[in-house]
């Protein structure tokens, strides 16, 4: 017999409420505008940015910049500790679907180590588990979409009225 989730809170849950319609058009912009920043940066260098855990990273910053795991800090730390670890796994055990998970469930601790979580990170950990990139991958395109990821967002926060990012750097 399964237990009553409303036994398990204090509280009752509800979903936040609904954005104003500006409020939406605001944060849809702002994703479309990072997710376009990252594609055109992928075009002009031929450098493989455009990848769904920095595209994840980009849609972060647009829809909550306020948030620890969007900051600069977590997007970089993040990024950069799954990515090392995963290389690591993927050297001992060999790309599979297998060390994907392992990869990408073990990089949560770096990030928590280095208060630095960002959820899209344990992508880029699975990305690396399943092929086996060549180390350079820590560069290119990891660092190099951190930094156009947290630029992007900087850019919007200049931009775009009651919009802030970053909300700290350390």
């Amino acid at each position: 017999m399964a237990i009553p989730a409303s036994s398990l809170t204090s509280k009752p849950s509800a979903a936040p409420a609904r954005p104003s319609a500006v409020a939406i058009l605001v944060t849809t912009l702002a994703t479309l505008a990072g997710l376009l920043l990252l594609a055109a940066v992928t075009s002009a260098t031929s450098l493989p940015l455009f990848a769904l855990p920095f595209a994840a990273s980009a849609a972060i910053v647009a829809v909550a910049p306020a948030a620890p795991f969007a900051q600069p800090r977590s997007i970089m730390l993040g990024h950069l500790s799954a990515a090392a670890l995963a290389l690591a796994i993927t050297v001992l055990s060999g790309p599979s679907i297998w060390t994907a998970v392992v990869a990408a469930g073990l990089a949560t601790a770096p990030m928590l180590l280095l208060r630095a979580p960002h959820p899209p990170a344990t992508a880029t950990a699975a990305l690396i588990g399943l092929t086996d990139p060549d180390p350079v991958f820590l560069l290119n395109p990891v660092l190099a979409a951190g930094v156009v990821v947290i630029l992007g967002g900087m850019a919007l926060g200049r931009a775009l009225p009651g919009y802030r990012y970053p909300a700290y750097w350390r």
